[in-house]
């Protein structure tokens, strides 16, 4: 009878394990189907930031608890910069907007190149995360895995995932997942620097005849040499269409940004940023300047003429962040993606200012 028993508790443990079998076969072969669109993805160019949400909704996944920061550093810098942005991770940054001193485990871990991937437990206890111990307990977080995606040529990235809780998927399966992302980072990376390398030829976008990303970074960063020596206001703007862009839709495209160019100066910035972002450099005098200019262009994107309104169908986001108050295009464009990110309703722009996002420039003083 007692070997009956030892039997049966045998036999449930072994169907127990081969269900944990079966359910992380299933998760590793949604990862492996996302894993090969991503390789697609690449060979198009898409930006960090697309790949970044893949990883987290993939990862997420396998960890639904699972929340991830991404952090970059530009070479020859020494400090860490959120890559991107949202209403939690902005309880980390300073009163600039910007992210502050890192905690002494992760600033440890970033450099030591040569250790990729770290895991921590019951962080909300250690000294070494004392910096970010307030997020960390507001968030209920207990666990950390970082991930370091070191690059020779171009910026480095920081992986961090938290978790409030341990999960039963097993550690190899954990641990398979977040290598392929790390690869995926460095790939991304390696085709960025690429791109950079070539230049784009023309340093026009074809769909859109606007300016390449690059071109304009290297546009903008004249703007911006400019407004130094002659103490004026600049406003990146980010827009972005929330319908999909297909192949089909190239006609509508360019006309879309045929109407996007003629609506700003002659002498702003336009770019066309891929996935459907606009992003524009303007010179203002004013904060409230970026403001007209943004309900311009939703007058003109919203006009029941307009030629390419499929592309606005599910709607248009605007967000605006300025300088002097963030001093590099890096910190510009983080801002505004954070502020066009903030946008609640189908059309609609935000301000970022200090840190914080604004429906108006007229709040920015309102305590």
């Amino acid at each position: 009878m007692v070997l009956n028993s030892f039997q049966s508790d045998d036999v449930q443990a072994l169907h127990a394990r081969l269900l944990q079998v079966e359910k992380e076969r299933d998760l590793l072969k949604t990862f492996n189907m996302s894993s090969a669109q991503r390789l697609l993805s690449v060979a198009s160019g898409k930006p960090v930031s697309f790949f970044w949400r893949d990883i987290q909704a993939s990862i997420q996944t396998i960890l639904p608890d699972c929340y991830g920061l991404l952090l970059v550093r530009s070479k020859g810098s020494q400090n860490w910069a959120l890559a991107s942005r949202d209403e939690k991770n902005a309880a980390l940054l300073n009163s600039e907007g910007q992210l502050g001193a890192l905690p002494r485990a992760l600033m440890t871990f970033s450099e030591s190149p040569s250790c990729p991937k770290r895991r921590e437990v019951n962080i909300q206890l250690s000294v070494d995360w004392g910096l970010w111990k307030g997020f960390l307990e507001l968030n209920d977080f207990s666990d950390v895995v970082m991930l370091n995606v070191s690059t020779k040529q171009y910026d480095d990235y920081l992986m961090v995932f938290f978790q409030c809780q341990s999960t039963d998927i097993s550690d190899d399966v954990i641990d398979l997942v977040f290598d392929e992302s790390v690869n995926c980072m460095k790939a991304v990376s390696q085709r960025e620097y690429s791109d950079r390398c070539l230049f784009e030829d023309g340093h026009r976008d074809p769909k859109t005849a606007l300016l390449r990303r690059y071109s304009f970074e290297n546009n903008f960063a004249m703007v911006l040499k400019d407004s130094r020596r002659h103490f004026q206001r600049v406003a990146l703007m980010s827009l972005r269409l929330h319908t999909r862009i297909n192949q089909e839709d190239a006609l509508d495209l360019k006309a879309l940004a045929d109407l996007i160019q003629s609506t700003v100066r002659d002498n702003d910035l336009v770019a066309y940023y891929d996935d459907g972002e606009f992003v524009m450099g303007i010179r203002i005098r004013h904060m409230e300047d970026a403001e007209v200019v943004a309900n311009k262009l939703m007058k003109a994107l919203r006009d029941p003429t307009l030629a390419a309104k499929k592309l606005i169908s599910d709607g248009v986001s605007i967000g605006i962040s300025f300088y002097p108050e963030h001093s590099s295009l890096d910190d510009l464009y983080r801002a505004a993606s954070f502020a066009e990110n903030s946008v609640s309703e189908s059309f609609g722009h935000r301000l970022e200012f200090h840190g914080r996002v604004y429906s108006s420039s007229n709040d920015f003083y309102v305590f």
